[in-house]
Protein backbone atom coordinates (compact mmCIF):
# COMPACT_ATOMS: atom_id res chain seq x y z
CA UNK A 1 0.00 0.00 0.00
CA UNK A 2 1.05 3.44 -0.74
CA UNK A 3 1.71 5.62 2.07
CA UNK A 4 2.16 9.53 1.47
CA UNK A 5 3.20 10.81 4.48
CA UNK A 6 3.12 14.76 4.86
CA UNK A 7 5.95 16.26 7.25
CA UNK A 8 5.61 18.84 10.25
CA UNK A 9 6.35 22.78 10.19
CA UNK A 10 10.11 23.20 8.96
CA UNK A 11 10.86 19.26 8.85
CA UNK A 12 11.23 17.42 5.57
CA UNK A 13 11.31 13.47 4.42
CA UNK A 14 13.99 12.71 7.34
CA UNK A 15 11.23 13.37 9.85
CA UNK A 16 9.90 10.11 8.88
CA UNK A 17 13.33 8.52 8.41
CA UNK A 18 13.54 5.89 11.13
CA UNK A 19 9.89 5.13 9.95
CA UNK A 20 9.93 4.15 6.72
CA UNK A 21 12.27 0.82 6.86
CA UNK A 22 9.70 -0.33 9.49
CA UNK A 23 7.18 -0.26 7.30
CA UNK A 24 8.38 -1.86 4.60
CA UNK A 25 7.32 -4.62 2.56
CA UNK A 26 3.86 -3.50 3.56
CA UNK A 27 3.97 0.35 2.29
CA UNK A 28 5.68 1.96 -0.38
CA UNK A 29 6.35 4.84 1.92
CA UNK A 30 6.49 8.60 -0.61
CA UNK A 31 7.46 12.51 1.55
CA UNK A 32 5.15 14.82 0.16
CA UNK A 33 6.13 18.19 1.69
CA UNK A 34 3.22 21.15 1.67
CA UNK A 35 4.54 24.35 0.19
CA UNK A 36 1.44 26.26 -0.01
CA UNK A 37 -0.04 29.38 1.97
CA UNK A 38 -2.80 27.50 2.57
CA UNK A 39 -4.19 23.96 3.53
CA UNK A 40 -6.27 23.05 0.67
CA UNK A 41 -3.92 23.95 -1.77
CA UNK A 42 -1.28 21.57 0.01
CA UNK A 43 -4.10 19.26 0.34
CA UNK A 44 -4.33 19.14 -3.33
CA UNK A 45 -0.59 18.68 -3.73
CA UNK A 46 -0.89 15.33 -1.73
CA UNK A 47 -3.64 14.21 -4.37
CA UNK A 48 -1.62 15.42 -7.36
CA UNK A 49 1.65 13.27 -6.32
CA UNK A 50 -1.06 10.17 -5.51
CA UNK A 51 -1.58 9.95 -9.50
CA UNK A 52 -4.47 8.06 -9.03
CA UNK A 53 -3.02 5.39 -6.76
CA UNK A 54 -4.83 3.62 -3.86
CA UNK A 55 -3.48 5.60 -0.61
CA UNK A 56 -3.28 6.30 3.44
CA UNK A 57 -2.19 9.46 4.17
CA UNK A 58 -0.42 10.75 6.92
CA UNK A 59 1.30 13.78 8.68
CA UNK A 60 2.71 15.19 11.77
CA UNK A 61 1.23 18.44 13.46
CA UNK A 62 1.19 20.90 9.91
CA UNK A 63 1.19 17.76 8.06
CA UNK A 64 -1.60 16.05 10.04
CA UNK A 65 -3.39 19.17 9.34
CA UNK A 66 -3.05 18.66 5.66
CA UNK A 67 -3.56 14.90 5.87
CA UNK A 68 -7.08 15.96 7.47
CA UNK A 69 -7.78 18.15 4.53
CA UNK A 70 -7.08 15.38 2.16
CA UNK A 71 -9.54 13.03 3.56
CA UNK A 72 -11.98 15.79 3.96
CA UNK A 73 -11.93 16.22 0.35
CA UNK A 74 -13.12 12.42 0.03
CA UNK A 75 -11.07 11.03 -2.96
CA UNK A 76 -12.01 7.64 -4.26
CA UNK A 77 -8.57 6.50 -4.00
CA UNK A 78 -8.07 7.12 -0.52
CA UNK A 79 -7.69 4.22 1.76
CA UNK A 80 -7.10 5.95 5.47
CA UNK A 81 -5.93 8.67 7.41
CA UNK A 82 -3.14 8.65 10.10
CA UNK A 83 -2.94 12.35 12.20
CA UNK A 84 -0.40 12.71 14.44
CA UNK A 85 -0.59 15.82 16.72
CA UNK A 86 -2.51 18.24 14.80
CA UNK A 87 -6.15 18.83 16.28
CA UNK A 88 -9.11 19.70 14.34
CA UNK A 89 -9.89 23.22 15.74
CA UNK A 90 -9.18 26.69 14.15
CA UNK A 91 -6.67 29.00 16.42
CA UNK A 92 -7.79 30.89 19.00
CA UNK A 93 -6.16 33.70 17.90
CA UNK A 94 -3.23 34.48 14.95
CA UNK A 95 -0.40 36.13 17.63
CA UNK A 96 1.97 33.37 17.56
CA UNK A 97 2.12 32.59 13.97
CA UNK A 98 2.64 36.66 13.43
CA UNK A 99 5.20 36.51 16.07
CA UNK A 100 6.73 33.53 14.18
CA UNK A 101 5.94 35.90 10.73
CA UNK A 102 7.98 38.71 12.11
CA UNK A 103 10.76 36.49 13.25
CA UNK A 104 11.05 34.72 10.38
CA UNK A 105 11.23 38.48 7.89
CA UNK A 106 13.60 39.31 10.66
CA UNK A 107 16.14 36.80 9.75
CA UNK A 108 15.59 35.29 12.80
CA UNK A 109 14.51 31.93 12.04
CA UNK A 110 17.65 30.17 13.49
CA UNK A 111 16.52 31.45 17.11
CA UNK A 112 13.39 30.54 16.72
CA UNK A 113 14.13 26.97 15.35
CA UNK A 114 16.47 26.46 18.76
CA UNK A 115 13.60 27.63 21.04
CA UNK A 116 10.50 25.05 18.67
CA UNK A 117 13.27 22.28 19.11
CA UNK A 118 13.72 22.49 23.16
CA UNK A 119 9.83 22.23 23.22
CA UNK A 120 8.79 19.53 20.64
CA UNK A 121 10.09 16.41 21.52
CA UNK A 122 9.99 14.81 25.04
CA UNK A 123 13.25 15.83 27.26
CA UNK A 124 14.96 16.97 24.91
CA UNK A 125 18.84 16.64 27.11
CA UNK A 126 17.67 13.19 27.49
CA UNK A 127 16.00 10.54 26.11
CA UNK A 128 14.74 12.89 22.98
CA UNK A 129 17.88 14.75 22.19
CA UNK A 130 18.73 12.60 18.93
CA UNK A 131 14.94 13.80 17.68
CA UNK A 132 15.22 17.43 18.70
CA UNK A 133 18.97 17.06 16.84
CA UNK A 134 16.89 15.40 14.05
CA UNK A 135 14.66 18.45 13.96
CA UNK A 136 17.29 21.28 14.20
CA UNK A 137 18.98 19.48 10.63
CA UNK A 138 15.71 19.86 9.18
CA UNK A 139 14.64 23.42 9.87
CA UNK A 140 17.79 24.93 9.24
CA UNK A 141 17.45 23.52 5.05
CA UNK A 142 14.00 24.71 5.55
CA UNK A 143 13.34 27.47 2.84
CA UNK A 144 11.98 30.83 4.20
CA UNK A 145 9.82 31.12 1.65
CA UNK A 146 8.38 27.68 2.66
CA UNK A 147 7.93 28.61 6.56
CA UNK A 148 6.16 31.25 5.68
CA UNK A 149 3.96 29.49 3.48
CA UNK A 150 3.48 27.14 5.73
CA UNK A 151 2.76 29.69 8.85
CA UNK A 152 0.22 31.00 7.09
CA UNK A 153 -1.55 28.18 6.06
CA UNK A 154 -1.95 27.17 9.95
CA UNK A 155 -2.58 30.83 10.86
CA UNK A 156 -5.40 30.65 8.62
CA UNK A 157 -7.01 27.01 8.64
CA UNK A 158 -10.87 27.11 9.72
CA UNK A 159 -12.35 24.95 12.31
CA UNK A 160 -12.79 20.78 11.26
CA UNK A 161 -14.59 19.52 14.41
CA UNK A 162 -18.12 20.17 12.53
CA UNK A 163 -16.86 18.41 9.17
CA UNK A 164 -15.02 15.07 10.72
CA UNK A 165 -17.75 13.38 10.53
CA UNK A 166 -17.91 13.02 7.01
CA UNK A 167 -14.32 11.34 6.95
CA UNK A 168 -15.64 7.73 5.68
CA UNK A 169 -11.76 6.32 5.42
CA UNK A 170 -10.62 4.25 8.64
CA UNK A 171 -8.18 7.03 10.79
CA UNK A 172 -5.24 6.62 12.86
CA UNK A 173 -4.59 9.18 15.99
CA UNK A 174 -1.38 9.33 17.68
CA UNK A 175 -0.57 11.47 20.11
CA UNK A 176 2.30 12.12 22.43
CA UNK A 177 1.26 12.41 25.96
CA UNK A 178 4.03 14.82 26.43
CA UNK A 179 3.14 17.04 23.33
CA UNK A 180 3.21 20.99 24.42
CA UNK A 181 1.63 22.19 20.93
CA UNK A 182 -0.90 19.63 21.05
CA UNK A 183 -2.56 18.16 24.18
CA UNK A 184 -3.87 14.73 23.78
CA UNK A 185 -7.10 15.73 24.81
CA UNK A 186 -7.63 17.08 21.01
CA UNK A 187 -7.23 13.57 19.48
CA UNK A 188 -9.82 12.34 21.65
CA UNK A 189 -11.67 14.78 20.61
CA UNK A 190 -11.56 14.18 17.45
CA UNK A 191 -12.04 10.34 17.63
CA UNK A 192 -14.83 10.90 18.86
CA UNK A 193 -16.73 12.52 16.11
CA UNK A 194 -15.07 10.45 13.39
CA UNK A 195 -17.24 7.24 12.01
CA UNK A 196 -13.96 4.72 12.10
CA UNK A 197 -11.36 6.25 13.90
CA UNK A 198 -8.67 4.77 16.57
CA UNK A 199 -7.27 7.11 19.59
CA UNK A 200 -3.48 6.31 20.52
CA UNK A 201 -1.75 7.64 23.18
CA UNK A 202 2.01 7.26 23.07
CA UNK A 203 3.85 7.46 26.84
CA UNK A 204 6.96 9.62 27.31
CA UNK A 205 6.67 11.01 23.79
CA UNK A 206 6.03 14.76 22.40
CA UNK A 207 5.30 16.08 19.73
CA UNK A 208 7.19 13.87 16.74
CA UNK A 209 5.70 10.40 17.65
CA UNK A 210 7.64 9.25 14.26
CA UNK A 211 11.66 9.92 15.48
CA UNK A 212 10.63 9.48 18.96
CA UNK A 213 9.06 6.42 19.21
CA UNK A 214 9.42 4.96 15.36
CA UNK A 215 8.74 1.08 16.49
CA UNK A 216 5.60 1.99 18.44
CA UNK A 217 4.51 4.37 15.35
CA UNK A 218 5.35 1.40 12.87
CA UNK A 219 3.31 -1.04 14.66
CA UNK A 220 0.03 0.97 14.94
CA UNK A 221 0.21 1.75 11.36
CA UNK A 222 0.90 -1.64 10.37
CA UNK A 223 -1.85 -3.06 12.94
CA UNK A 224 -4.54 -0.28 11.11
CA UNK A 225 -4.04 -0.42 7.89
CA UNK A 226 -1.75 -3.30 6.61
Amino acid sequence: MLLLLVPAFACDGDLFESLVPLLRPDFECESVIGEEPDLKACAAQVLAHSKGRPFVVGGTSFGGHVAREVALTRPANLRGLVIMGAGARAPADRTVFDERRARLEAGAAAAMNEDMARRIVFEEEGRGQEAADTFRRMAVCAPIERLLAQNEALATRPDRLADLASIDVPALLIWGAEDQFSAPAEGQAMAERMHDARFVELEACGHLPSLETPMRVASEIRSRFA
